[in-house]
């Protein structure tokens, strides 16, 4: 019997956008439909789950209730670009 083995991967790094500093650490993980996601911190902050939209084709941060409307529009952009450049590629 084939197990799927679970992973996860953390990166930390910096953005700069709008000439403000921003450090996240992000977590990959994979949920039931194996689907992977990234639990997201910014400058320290709780934890925000980022995610593939298929409509706007980039990963992106998921709406689970007011949480993702927290993070201005330019750097969750940024923080979606850089998950995929990093960690989805």
């Amino acid at each position: 019997m084939k197990t799927k083995k679970n992973t996860t991967r953390t990166e930390e790094f910096e953005l700069m956008v709008d000439d403000i500093p921003f450090f996240v650490k992000a977590t990959s993980f994979q949920t039931y439909t194996m689907e992977t996601q990234y639990r997201v911190s910014v400058n320290g902050s709780p934890v925000y789950i980022f995610g593939w939209h298929p409509v706007s084709g980039k990963i992106t941060a998921i709406d689970r209730g007011t949480a993702a409307s927290n993070i201005p529009r330019n750097v969750a952009e940024a923080i979606g670009d850089q998950l995929h450049n990093r960690m989805a590629a």
